[in-house]
């Protein structure tokens, strides 16, 4: 389980985070919302290692974990999709998912490519062809791919339906609701509300970089709280109508 306790992080001066507390429960999605600036891709990244918290702790499964390098975080089982896939364009995706499983023994290695190809048969079919010829979702499939490569045991989305048709969104959220029944814990970073909480167990609004409102998914879409995070305050009068 991961768990993030009074998290802080900023650029400067500038704190993006303030004491953001949070958790990420194996076979669970835990659904962050918030609107643009409210600290949620800081929030992932200062989780995965690639921006230091300036207070707070990240524990995985009760041991520390905060402020540590991305791949020492990697290797003790949290994974980052990050926004906008961030595929390597110029290598083909069996290399892209090579790269993902880069740590694992040889044998664990190959156990997870077929698995990873049973998920998702398309990237099977296209293992010769350069990521950067995929589609937004085949990408975003390699993405998901290239993370699970490393057998992590908590998965960080950063806004996985970004740029994508309504009807591959669908596909690829049900995917992500597919990892977490496997075991896998979820925290999701998703500008898709409505898309985001028909998948999601748990919610967490943020607010300029703090909590505003957490709970179970089923309460969130009506609560004042997570519709002043996410629209903000045009929200709550279109609510009272």
């Amino acid at each position: 389980m991961l768990e993030v306790s009074d998290l802080h992080a900023g650029y400067g001066n500038v704190e993006a985070v303030r004491g953001v507390s949070l958790s990420a429960t194996p076979g669970k999605i835990t659904l962050v919302l918030g609107a643009n600036g409210a600290g949620k891709t800081t929030t992932l990244k200062a989780i995965a290692g690639l921006h230091a918290p300036t207070d707070g702790r990240v524990t995985l499964d009760g041991k520390d974990i905060t402020g540590l390098p991305a791949h020492k975080i990697v290797k003790r089982g949290v994974a980052l999709v990050p926004e906008g896939r961030r595929v390597f364009a110029p290598l083909t995706v069996a290399e892209n998912l090579r790269l993902g499983g880069h740590t694992a023994s040889r044998s664990a290695f190959e156990k997870t490519l077929a698995q990873c190809y049973e998920m998702f048969p398309i990237l099977s079919e296209r293992r010769s062809s350069a990521a950067g010829l995929l589609s937004g979702g085949e990408q975003q499939m390699l993405a998901f791919g290239r993370a699970l490569m490393s057998q992590p045991t908590t998965v960080l989305l950063d806004e996985p339906s970004m740029g994508l048709a309504p009807v591959v969104t669908d596909s690829i959220l049900a995917t992500v609701r597919q990892m977490a029944d496997s075991g896998i814990g979820v925290l999701m970073v998703e500008q898709n509300a409505e898309a985001g909480l028909d998948v999601a167990d748990e919610v967490v609004a943020v607010a300029r970089g703090e909590v505003v409102w957490s709970g179970p998914a089923a309460e969130a879409r009506n609560n004042a709280s997570v519709l002043l995070a996410f629209l903000g305050e045009a929200a709550l009068a279109g609510a009272g109508d």
